[in-house]
C-alpha cells in the first residue's frame, strides 16, 4: 500500500501537540454554534492576516467567478510552465479561517514549486452551506481554465478544502472539462457526515471534537446553492481523482477516510502517495509555518505536483506530436 509512515516526530511536535489538546479542543467543544457565535470566527481570519508576511513571493488581490482571490507568485522569475497554476482551499469546518490563516502554506507552495497559487475566498457558514462553498471552489477552477489560460490546475487544500478539491474534481468531470492535474489534501474531509458513522472517533485527535462535527452537520445543508452530487468523495469512482497525494495526522479523526481513499485509487491504478505523520495536529502545514513536520510535509506535496504538471506537459506535447503527424 503506498502509505508512508513517518515516525519520528521533532521535538517541537510534543507542546504542539499537547496546547491544542489542552487549549484548542475544549474551545473548540464549547464554542456556540449561533449566527452570532460564528460569525465571532471571522475575526480570527483578520487577526492571522496582521501577523509577518511570508517571504519571497509577491502577493495580488484578484477576483475569480465573483469571489475574492489572493494570488502569490515567487517574486523572481522562474521557468516553470507558465500553464500551470495551483488553486489553494482553506480549511477551517466551511465556518472559520480564510486568507490570513493559510497565507503562509500557500506561500511556501508558491515558493516550493516555483508555481502561482490562487488562494480563494470561499463562501462560508453561518451564511452560506457547503453547496454554495463547492459552487465557488469549482466556478473559480473553471475560470482558470476556460479563461485565465491554465491547462494545468492543481487543486489543493486541508479540511474542509479537501473536501472542496474533491467536487472540482467531480463537477468538471461532469461538465466534460479536464480534471485538476493532481490533488494535495492535508487532512482532507472528505465525508460530510463522518460523525454519524459509529466507527468514527476523535479520542485520539489533538483538537478535533467528534461531538462538535455533529453539531455543525446540520448546517452543512444551508443553502442558498443545494450540494450537488456526493457527500463523500470516497462515494466517487477512483477513476474520477487525479493523481493524489495526502498528508495527514497518525490517529487523527480523519484517518480512516483518507485511508480509504488512498486504498480505492490504488486498487484502481490510479496514482497515489499518503503520508502519515506521527505526534502531528490536524491540517499541521497550513497551522505551524515553520514546524519541521510542515516544512517536509510541503516540499512532499510539492514534488509530488511537480512531477503531475511535468507527466502532464510531457503528455500535452506528444498528443501535438501525434496530431501533427496525422
Amino acid at each position: 500500500m503506498p502509505i508512508t509512515t513517518h515516525r519520528r516526530p521533532s521535538v517541537g511536535s510534543y507542546p504542539i501537540w499537547l496546547g491544542a489538546r489542552l487549549l484548542i479542543r475544549p474551545l473548540l467543544k464549547h464554542w456556540p454554534l449561533s449566527a452570532t457565535g460564528l460569525r465571532s470566527l471571522y475575526r480570527f481570519d483578520g487577526l492571522a492576516a496582521r501577523g509577518p508576511k511570508p517571504q519571497g513571493v509577491v502577493r495580488e488581490e484578484m477576483v475569480l467567478a465573483g469571489r475574492p482571490v489572493e494570488l502569490i507568485m515567487p517574486a523572481q522569475p522562474t521557468g516553470r510552465d507558465s500553464s500551470a497554476a495551483v488553486l489553494y482551499l482553506h480549511g477551517g469546518a466551511f465556518v472559520v479561517c480564510g486568507l490570513g490563516t493559510h497565507r503562509a502554506v500557500a506561500a511556501r507552495l508558491s515558493r516550493s514549486t516555483q508555481l502561482p497559487v490562487f488562494s480563494l475566498v470561499y463562501r462560508q457558514l453561518p451564511e452560506a452551506g457547503v453547496g454554495t462553498s463547492a459552487h465557488d471552489a469549482y466556478y473559480a477552477y473553471r475560470e482558470l481554465v476556460m479563461e485565465r489560460g491554465y491547462r494545468h490546475v492543481v487543486v489543493a487544500g486541508d479540511s474542509a478544502g479537501g473536501f472542496l478539491s474533491g467536487k472540482i474534481a467531480e463537477y468538471a468531470v461532469r461538465d466534460g472539462l479536464p480534471r485538476p492535474t493532481a490533488f494535495v489534501g492535508f487532512s482532507p474531509l472528505l465525508d460530510l457526515d463522518l460523525a454519524d458513522n459509529p466507527d468514527r472517533s476523535s479520542r485520539h485527535d489533538a483538537y478535533l471534537p467528534l461531538t462538535k462535527m455533529k453539531q455543525l452537520a446540520p448546517l452543512f445543508d444551508r443553502g442558498p446553492i443545494e450540494l450537488a452530487g456526493v457527500r463523500s468523495i470516497n462515494e466517487l469512482s477512483a477513476q474520477i481523482l487525479p493523481p493524489t497525494v495526502v498528508i495527514w495526522a497518525e490517529d487523527e479523526m480523519l484517518e480512516p477516510d483518507i485511508v480509504t481513499l488512498v486504498e480505492r485509487i490504488d486498487a484502481a491504478g490510479g496514482e497515489v502517495e499518503g503520508h502519515s505523520f506521527r505526534w502531528q495536529v490536524h491540517a499541521f502545514p497550513a497551522i505551524s509555518s515553520k514546524h519541521p513536520e510542515t516544512l517536509q510535509a510541503v516540499r512532499i506535496a510539492s514534488d509530488f505536483v511537480l512531477r503531475a504538471v511535468h507527466a502532464a506537459t510531457r503528455d500535452d506535447d506528444s498528443r501535438e506530436l501525434r496530431g501533427r503527424a496525422g
